[in-house]
């Protein structure tokens, strides 16, 4: 399994680094663009969203046309993603029944794969809370060319239920743009294969008698939607012995903060849960796209709603690296493995105390929350569960991999004597069953877990026909929240309209696209303490949703 990891690292370094060159054209003219966006019999040139793009040379022409080149990188390949208004407003994608492309494209001069497939593209639709490429997403098709170069003219349907998707997903339908990306996803490319790209035209064709667009409203004001704020906390290399340390082991390290609509610092009385939100091998804190630009991002949108709808209870979170070594960044791609099994130090020592310190958190563990996705899930596990019980209670793992057997973690944790009488008062899994990854894994020990008498509340949500990728993770996510601090009763996850699987020729729907790191050397293993009896724990409540596709 480690090596299938390897395979898929590269993609995560887009989320961290984007490699762009933007090259300004001349000021547009009153006149029409040769080439650009039609939307409603309006034509106008291409608006890039820059952050969300991941190619090099990027060229803006004074045609109208955009060019780029993309990058195979195991199945997350580049592109480029736009606005589909140059005023950035969004559109209402139920209003649409289709779009047309019009692009030219040719590989890269030894620099493809003479044993890869034709070039093959995804269009991808990027709803109001998305940040572009990786950032929030629903892949509408993926199409291939019938040649190595050329011209390719395509039109791509908007099924009936694609705006319901949408909404599944972002609860509106709103679309902010939509991206263009070579899809290298198992079609025989070698990583670093390399296809130029120039995009023409983009005509989105309404439906007749179809509506005016609306711009977004999520129906919120100012004062119902959170904060998010940078900070830099001090810390230090955890993989170098304490005795070893020298200034460069000793460093402030970047995180981001999500404070609640009505946090007031100067209020001494209303103190809020945390959470500590991880992300996956080779990425960083922004792989969840918290932020302090623009809407904030997907999760934000997540969190002021529930919390303004009385579904989610207000709480503070943070989105932190797990990598607690000066491999770490700032802002870095999260491949020391090493740094991520040394994790539980930094965060027991230093992020804990730095946010209780300068944020107003409840006391005690039944007030503190731990999830990841992909490897932060394992450490959610391996760290979290098995380390620090005694600073959490609540847990969720996203598609997580496991650094540690079901068996192994619940005698390391009931044999310690420091955790007797601790209850794990929330669990929640999720999983694809499309997930190559770590599905073989997933379902034996979500059986472990519900027969493991120290967890009160259990919750596992197959998604049907999830890879692993970030649609499983935000629904995770959105799950997760509405559970969380509510020990009292299970609550049921939100369910999902079943994904609709983008038309594709010889490919699967939906390509995997989120990656691993390299394979972690073997943490070593906790001395065993002297063997006590298991803790006796009330009868937890078991959930087990399971998405099931109709029959057609």
């Amino acid at each position: 399994m480690f090596n299938n990891l390897r395979k898929h690292l590269s993609w995560t370094f887009v989320l961290s680094a984007l490699s762009l060159s933007v090259i300004s054209c001349s000021p547009v003219n009153s006149e029409e663009p040769t080439y650009g966006i039609t939307l409603r019999d309006t034509k106008e040139k291409f608006t890039i969203i820059e952050e969300g793009s991941v190619a090099d040379d990027i060229v803006e022409a004074i045609d109208g046309s955009v060019s780029w080149v993309a990058t195979a990188s195991n199945g997350a390949g580049g592109g480029v993603s736009f606005y589909v208004k140059s005023t950035k407003e969004e559109i209402n994608i139920g209003n649409y029944e289709s779009i047309d492309i019009e692009l030219d494209y040719n590989t890269v001069e030894n620099k493809w794969n003479a044993n890869a497939k034709n070039p093959s593209f995804g269009f991808r639709i990027l709803p109001w809370d998305s940040t572009g490429l990786f950032g929030g997403y629903e892949d509408l098709e993926y199409f291939d060319a019938e040649n190595t170069s050329g011209t390719l003219t395509y039109n791509i349907k908007v099924p009936s239920d694609f705006a319901d998707k949408i909404k599944a997903s972002s609860d509106y339908d709103s679309v902010l743009g939509f991206a263009v990306k070579f899809n290298d996803y198992q079609r025989g490319n070698t990583d670093g294969d390399q296809l130029k790209v120039q995009l023409k035209n983009i005509k989105f064709n309404a439906k007749k008698d179809a509506a005016e667009d609306k711009a977004f409203d999520d129906g919120l004001t100012e004062s119902q939607r959170g904060s998010v704020v940078e900070i830099n906390y001090p810390t230090r290399d955890y993989t170098v012995n304490e005795s070893a340390l020298t200034d460069a082991d000793r460093y402030k390290k970047h995180a981001w903060v999500y404070l609640p609509a009505g946090y007031d610092a100067s209020d001494k009385d209303t103190k809020y849960p945390l959470i500590i939100l991880l992300h996956g091998g080779g990425q960083n804190e922004n792989t969840w796209g918290l932020s302090n630009k623009g809407r904030g991002g997907k999760i934000k949108g997540y969190m002021d709603r529930g919390m303004a709808s009385g579904d989610v209870e207000k709480f503070i979170l943070v989105a932190a690296t797990g990598v607690a070594s000066k491999n770490w960044g700032p802002n870095g791609a999260g491949v020391d493995i090493n740094g991520f099994h040394a994790f539980g130090g930094e965060l027991r020592n230093d992020l804990l105390p730095y946010i209780k310190e300068n944020y107003k958190v409840k006391e005690g563990r039944d007030n503190v929350a731990l999830a990841g996705l992909s490897m932060g899930g394992g450490q959610t596990f391996s760290i979290g569960i098995r380390e620090c019980l005694d600073l959490f209670s609540h847990y969720a793992g996203f598609s997580a991999y496991m650094f540690v057997g079901d068996k192994e973690l619940i005698k390391t944790v009931d044999e310690n004597p420091e955790f007797d009488n601790l209850k794990i008062h929330n669990l929640y899994m999720t999983c694809g069953d499309l997930d190559h990854i770590v599905w073989n894994s997933y379902p034996p020990f979500v059986e472990t877990m519900k027969t493991w008498n120290r967890i009160e509340n259990f919750v596992d949500y197959t998604y049907i026909g999830g890879t692993h990728d970030f649609p499983v993770w935000y629904k995770g996510f959105n799950d997760f929240i509405q559970i969380v601090f509510k020990t009292k009763k299970a609550v049921e996850p939100t369910q999902t309209i079943e994904p609709v699987e983008p038309t594709q020729t010889s490919e699967p729907a939906q390509p995997i696209e989120p990656t691993e790191p390299v394979e972690p050397t073997k943490p070593t293993q906790p001395t065993e303490p002297a063997k006590t009896e298991k803790c006796k724990l009330k009868k937890k409540v078991v959930k087990t949703v399971r998405k099931c596709k109709s029959k057609n």
